[in-house]
């Protein structure tokens, strides 16, 4: 949404900061024409994990390398308690 030149709503996401406060990236601010002291409505919602998953999806569809992507990540999964054990005994 656009009001007098500059974007009124836009959606990303941010990280906690260790006191507490909001990221908010630069390009951002400038879209939204904010500086110091700009008060803005803040509406907070966790991250969904099933649309981190999701987005995840597919990762391997474009590899000529990798004919199925289930065999693929078995294979390497198959090799992990074996690296693990070496790494536990370094």
């Amino acid at each position: 949404m656009i009001r007098g030149g500059k974007m009124k709503a836009i959606e990303y996401i941010a990280k906690v900061l260790p006191d507490g406060h909001l990221s908010l990236p630069e390009e951002i601010k400038e879209k939204m024409g904010l500086s110091a002291n700009s008060r803005v409505k803040v509406v907070l919602e966790r991250e969904a994990k099933r649309e981190k998953a999701i987005e995840a999806f597919g990762t391997w569809s474009d590899r000529s390398d990798i004919k199925d992507g289930v065999e693929y990540v078995e294979e390497m999964r198959a090799g992990w308690s074996e690296r693990t054990a070496r790494i536990d005994h370094v």
